[in-house]
């Protein structure tokens, strides 16, 4: 009798995981970084050296919003469609004289790069993080 027992609690915890299984939500692809924290004297000029952080990532094809960080601000974004493939994906600051860039490029081998730019501001001395995101709509 207890072997019997046994054999049915399997088969019923067997369906009672292939219930639990079916229900699960999917889950949605996680936002990706490429961020980096440097010290800046909030005095540019033209002469002084790019800060960058690059990495290299798989993409799975879809839409996705695109957005720089600087400190604490999400700008500029923009939505952009990716194919499926690698990336080189890169984010510098730009000191020019007495302003800074910063440009935000994703290069897939075989395409032409895609950029996202923030053209001219200002940062007082001290550590800044800058970088993008990028946040699958799928």
């Amino acid at each position: 009798m207890l072997r019997k027992f046994g054999k049915t609690a399997a088969v019923a915890a067997v369906a009672t995981a292939a219930v639990s299984l079916a229900s699960a939500p999917a889950s949605a692809a996680s936002t990706a970084y490429n961020t980096r924290t440097v010290w800046v004297d909030g005095i540019p000029r033209e002469t002084d050296a790019d800060a960058c952080t690059t990495r290299t990532l798989y993409l799975s094809s879809g839409t996705y919003t695109w957005t720089q960080i600087l400190n604490n601000s999400r700008y500029p974004s923009r939505d952009i469609y990716l194919a499926a493939g690698t990336y080189t994906w890169t984010d510098c600051i730009r000191p020019h004289d007495y302003s800074y860039q910063q440009t935000s490029t994703l290069d897939k081998a075989g395409t032409s790069p895609a950029t996202l730019n923030d053209p001219s501001f200002q940062l007082d001395a001290g550590d800044v993080t800058f970088g993008s995101l990028l946040d699958p709509h799928f």
